[in-house]
């Protein structure tokens, strides 16, 4: 079960344009190959990740119950690969299907000089990073989207025009433990109870619709957009409900995930804000047998 939560991060692009003839399309894996050495020489990219959610709760009557809510992520970024720096700032809002509540909340991270600063309420705090490269592969996106291609397989479904660019399109099929860990933190991200509701193997195994595509440059072999669009159903011995419930329960997610690259080789400085500065930095605590010499 480790190995899967590890896996939770999730990704995909958007629609096409016309299809393009020409040479064919080498094998899927050798696109994987050569894509990953081009992401190997990068020193700096820019990112956007755009994920909307919907769950739907049937049958659940009663005072205070929801039929569902809609989430909304966008999140931008861009990473310095050779200084270890980074910003991101994401915005997530929630409403309910009706549109009639709603919730936001922005969050702003900045890694620099060893250091994550991250506003908490109207305050900034910082807290050090005694290994830069742990600190910056945790938002690293092309390394997470690498890492999941890796594990499963590729195709090459053809090539297409867009956004003035000749692409490749690959369609990804992810191995069962990095499609369990998209649908376990697709779920979550919703609501990290709701898991608790399910029996997540059997929806796993009866209940989950997953499709991948990936586009990437044909000229620089480096990705370009990637979507993941899932549809998830936990209905009557899905759901772990009391035996007294009544029937016809089911819950539904539907989420689709899109994240954009590039900037690609272009200028990043990481530049705080002016209220960051000033942060308190916190030290990470450090065991005593790791802090004494020779222990």
């Amino acid at each position: 079960m480790n190995k899967r939560v590890i896996l939770l991060i999730a990704l995909t692009a958007a629609a096409f344009a016309g299809c393009i003839g020409g040479d064919r399309a080498p094998e899927g894996g050798e696109v994987a190959d050569m894509m990953a050495e081009a992401v190997g020489d990068l020193d700096s990219y820019r990112f956007e990740i755009e994920m909307d959610q919907t769950v739907e709760f049937r049958g659940f009557d009663g005072e205070g119950s929801l039929e569902g809510e809609r989430v909304s992520l966008r999140w931008t970024g861009e990473i310095n690969l050779t200084d270890q720096s980074s910003t991101e700032v994401s915005i997530s809002k929630r409403t309910d299907l009706a549109g009639e509540r709603a919730a936001e909340d922005v969050v702003e991270v900045y890694f620099r000089n060893m250091t994550l600063y991250q506003k908490m309420g109207d305050e900034w705090i910082g807290l050090l990073q005694p290994d830069p490269e742990y600190g910056i592969e945790k938002i690293d996106q092309l390394a997470h989207l690498l890492e999941m291609i890796e594990r499963g397989g590729v195709v090459v479904e053809g090539t297409e025009r867009r956004d003035g660019l000749d692409q490749y399109r690959l369609k990804v099929t992810p191995d069962a433990d990095t499609a369990y860990g998209i649908m376990l933190g697709q779920i979550s991200s919703v609501n990290p109870r709701l898991p608790l509701m399910i029996d997540m193997n059997r929806l796993f195994e009866e209940g989950s619709v997953l499709e991948w595509t990936v586009w990437i440059s044909r000229e620089t072999l480096l990705p370009t957009e990637s979507r993941i669009s899932t549809v998830y159903t936990a209905g009557p011995g899905v759901l772990r409900v009391p035996p007294d419930a009544p029937g016809g329960l089911e819950i539904r997610f539907e989420t689709l995930e899109v994240r954009r690259f590039g900037g690609y080789h272009e200028p990043v400085v990481v530049v705080l804000p002016a209220e960051a500065m000033g942060a308190p930095v916190l030290r990470p605590e450090i065991p005593a047998e790791e802090a004494t010499p020779g222990g």
